[in-house]
């Protein structure tokens, strides 16, 4: 998929580089530079991989159509954005206004969105830089100018291993558990919804996972706990990871916390130029409990999310894009593409 997408940019005259962090790992950048002094840098941020296919109820890696939907895995997630975004980059790169304009245009697809957005800190630890950057991702062509950043964690709650017919000589360690999950459920997930920021709402916590047990006769001697968090910059991590930490004290002392995956937060200023262009191809504002990679670019850059498809349909079994939102998507980012080109945002 790299190869492709790099192949294409090339042909549409990108100066196009290969950032591979593992084998089958391979970022892409191509940068559209100007004849003019550039004004500003953008950069369009797809992401080449997908989740996996497991219990899909349509071919996963073959685009098939049932009415009015395009079908298979990526099909808003993001490959739908991404096609959207080459084609109408491929009629842009043959018009007068891109080598008239003052953007400098960066097509950043990156590897490893789904696995903590391995790409993205890639580049951002390689020094990339721009004055704006657009995550491309489902979201009815409204701009995503905020959203959650998330913390998961894995919680072993040790125990001691007997036979199911002698408990007595063991420890239950799903039992040892229960005490912190009720705590969890009736202590800390309140804590954390109570701590409400003006944009993005409510923190939050969900038990995703409850682990534990070989057999129905043998007695376990781990249960392992998966906390997915969703914070905020009013409820950091930090603030919440001492919660936590203090319910595994009190009720399972013997626990041992692992960090899994750690994301900020963001809020972009929806009175950035480039958030205001968007806007203006785009359906509207909107924020998101969700993470992606413009998490991670506004660490430095300011970020958006933005893309045709519905977020909703992203993951599941019959994943699929409308074809008329795919064509509203090519629209939206030619009107970006030309008309961003040439007003640089108003010099952002």
């Amino acid at each position: 998929m790299a190869q492709h997408v790099a192949t294409l940019l090339r042909k549409f005259g990108a100066d196009v580089r290969l950032q591979t962090l593992a084998p089958g790992r391979t970022s892409v950048v191509g940068v559209f530079e100007t004849s003019r002094r550039a004004e500003s840098t953008v950069a369009l941020v797809p992401h080449l991989d997908t989740v996996g296919v497991d219990g899909m109820t349509v071919p996963p890696f073959r685009l098939t159509r049932q009415g009015s939907r395009l079908h298979g895995r990526g099909a808003c997630d993001t490959k739908g954005p991404m096609a959207a975004l080459l084609a109408a980059v491929g009629n842009w790169a043959r018009s007068r206004r891109r080598l008239a304009g003052r953007t400098r245009w960066i097509i950043a697809a990156t590897a490893g969105e789904e696995q903590g957005s391995l790409g993205a800190e890639a580049l951002m630890a390689s020094g990339f830089d721009a004055d704006f950057a657009v995550a491309l991702e489902p979201t009815r062509l409204r701009v995503v100018s905020a959203a959650k950043g998330v913390l998961r964690v894995w919680i072993d709650v040790p125990g001691r291993a007997a036979h199911g017919a002698t408990p007595e000589r063991g420890r239950n360690a799903m039992f040892a558990a229960l005490p912190l999950i009720v705590a969890l459920r009736d202590e800390v997930a309140p804590a954390l919804a109570a701590r409400v920021h003006p944009v993005l709402g409510r923190a939050s916590l969900n038990l995703g996972v409850v682990s534990a047990g070989s057999g129905l006769n043998v007695v376990p001697a781990n249960c392992r706990l998966g906390l997915d968090l969703r914070l905020h910059p009013d409820c950091g991590p930090e603030e919440a990871l001492k919660w936590v930490r203090a319910a595994i004290s009190a009720h399972a002392p013997k626990a041992r916390l692992t960090l899994h995956r750690q994301g900020p937060s963001f809020v972009t200023d929806r009175a950035h130029p480039w958030a205001r262009k968007l806007r203006e191809v785009g359906r509207g504002w909107a924020t998101a409990d969700w993470f992606c990679d413009g998490n991670v670019f506004a660490t430095r850059i300011p970020a958006v999310a933005f893309g045709p498809g519905g977020i909703e349909q992203a993951h599941t079994r019959d994943e699929f894009i409308e074809e008329s939102e795919l064509e509203a998507g090519v629209d939206a980012f030619r009107r970006l593409l030309e008309e961003g080109s040439l007003a640089g945002a108003e010099k952002a």
